[in-house]
């Protein structure tokens, strides 16, 4: 009867299964041999009996299954353990230097800003306002005129350089009468005057050319660079036609007048432009002028230096 009812474990799992499937029950019969006799449940290498509950349209069936023994069993409870996968290495990130921060760089005391023009001249005296007129040469007409004031901070530009005319010979160290140049050096002022009414705003006094006013240029007579009220004198009659751009607004330029010399050159003048050199005055825009004569102070004991910027810093 054992070698009947032997089955092989592997089929009795099979047979579980298919009992699963038909919704059979199972149901165990419990032997009446004593415990550990051959046959008895529990023993080793007895069988175990099961009765199969018909399925709904079938017979009842009996299968015997050995009981599985120890050994089988712990090597069905033990499976081989699954290897442990070997962890991937993340490589670390590079570590990164900070650089030293850059010294701090030392605070540099600016250096000084270059002198004015003013301030390279030789000598200006007690004066206090300063007219400078420049040129690139002896010989050329084209000059640049500059104005400074010195108060209680010391020098300072007052006005934009402002384009000029000069003699239409240049510049002179030797003046003569007639010779179209303009005289070199430092001067004072004289009278402001003009064709048209006085502009308002001036300190200096103001006078207005009429028919009779003559500017003598004549070398041999007394009155020799002086303005005189007698239209009869040899000289630039300020009221003419003639001038009546040029003197519409001026300033006599202190040259020659102390002593006054004879043919040292008369009539020197800062006056309107006409747009190009002169008989040895310096010019202006209308603009221009009106600025100037209106900033000049007698009380600030003004000067006008001249000459070419090859020289200038001499005067």
């Amino acid at each position: 009867m054992k070698a009947a009812v032997r089955i092989a474990a592997p089929l009795a799992a099979v047979l579980a299964v298919a009992l699963a499937a038909t919704g059979c029950t199972t149901t165990r019969h419990t032997s009446s041999l004593p415990p550990g006799a051959p046959g008895s449940p529990g023993s080793p290498g007895s069988p175990v009996i099961s009765a199969i509950g018909s399925p709904p349209f079938g017979t009842a069936s009996v299968v015997v299954s050995p009981s599985p023994s120890a050994s089988s069993t712990s090597a069905a409870a033990s499976p081989s353990p699954t290897p442990t996968p070997t962890p991937t290495q993340v490589p670390k990130p590079a570590a990164t230097t900070t650089p030293p921060p850059a010294p701090k760089p030392k605070p540099t005391t600016p250096a000084p800003p270059p002198p004015l023009l003013v301030q390279q001249l030789a000598s200006v005296g007690s004066a206090r306002q300063v007219v400078i007129v420049t040129s690139s040469s002896w010989t050329t007409d084209v000059a640049t005129l500059q104005t400074f004031e010195r108060d209680g901070a010391g020098w300072h530009p007052v006005f934009p350089a402002m384009s000029a005319h000069i003699g239409r010979a240049g510049f002179s160290a030797d003046k003569h009468e007639g010779d179209l140049k303009t005289p070199a050096g430092m001067y004072g002022f004289g009278t402001a005057f003009g064709q048209r009414p006085n502009p308002g705003g001036l300190k200096f006094p103001y006078r207005q050319a009429d028919s009779q006013s003559v500017w003598v240029d004549d070398v041999n007579s007394p009155y020799y660079n002086t303005w005189q009220e007698n239209a009869a004198l040899s000289g630039e009659h300020l009221a003419s036609s003639s001038y009546v751009t040029a003197y519409a607004y001026a300033i006599a330029i202190a040259y020659n007048v102390s002593p006054i010399v004879k043919g040292k050159g008369s009539a020197i003048f800062l006056h309107v432009s006409t747009g190009g050199g002169t008989a040895g005055c310096v010019s202006i825009s209308q603009a221009s002028l009106l600025q100037v004569l209106r900033w000049l102070d007698p009380a600030k004991s003004p000067v006008i230096v001249m000459g070419p910027s090859s020289v200038i810093r001499q005067y």
